[in-house]
């Protein structure tokens, strides 16, 4: 083939490769949940699933909504977890003891998956507190954030692989994430 042709069959392939980026960038399903009060961006539908957890205040309904992608995405894992306390563990609490429910949440992230803490931020979102933190593991990092809504806790997360890390869809996931009333 000559220099010509390959020039072309370069730039059509270039192009075929940005076209198909911009699609899927544009096609994120926005997830809203009137029962669990969340809406929030995922690359495609997510599942709901909803597990008994066994926690120091008894055994919890932990309702987790994910997709894991295939082979294709740069991350392995888009979840959002919601787990609600007993409402009597939070009557007349301070924001003393709002602060250290979430730093038992990010310590227990950390211990869970035996992982090492690279960064980690207080946050608001909505009013509610919250903690940013970012977690490396063997093959890669957990980017999460944790809010605590009265005695609900949220965690939205995304897991890369190291080489994928600061990705473009990690900051879209988790800015997306919005507490919505329900009455």
């Amino acid at each position: 083939m000559n220099n010509y042709i390959m020039k072309k069959i370069a730039l059509l392939v270039f192009t075929l490769l940005i076209t198909l980026n911009f699609a899927t960038a544009q096609n994120w399903e926005k997830y809203k949940s009137q029962d669990l009060a969340f809406t929030s961006l995922f690359p495609k539908t997510p599942k709901l699933t909803v597990q008994k957890i066994l926690t120091a205040v008894g055994e919890l309904d932990m309702h987790m909504v994910m997709y894991a992608p295939g082979y294709g995405d740069l991350n392995a894992v888009y979840s959002i977890i919601r787990s609600d306390y007993p409402k009597d563990q939070f009557e007349d609490v301070t924001s003393e003891y709002n602060n250290s429910v979430l730093d038992g949440a990010v310590n227990g992230a950390i211990n869970n998956v035996k992982g090492t803490l690279v960064y980690e931020k207080k946050i608001t979102l909505n009013g509610y507190p919250g903690r940013e933190i970012k977690i490396q593991i063997d093959q890669g990092y957990i980017y999460m954030n944790a809010y605590l809504v009265e005695n609900i806790m949220y965690i939205s997360q995304v897991i890369c692989e190291i080489g994928n890390d600061g990705n473009k869809s990690i900051k879209r996931f988790m800015d997306s994430f919005d507490i919505i009333k329900v009455k």
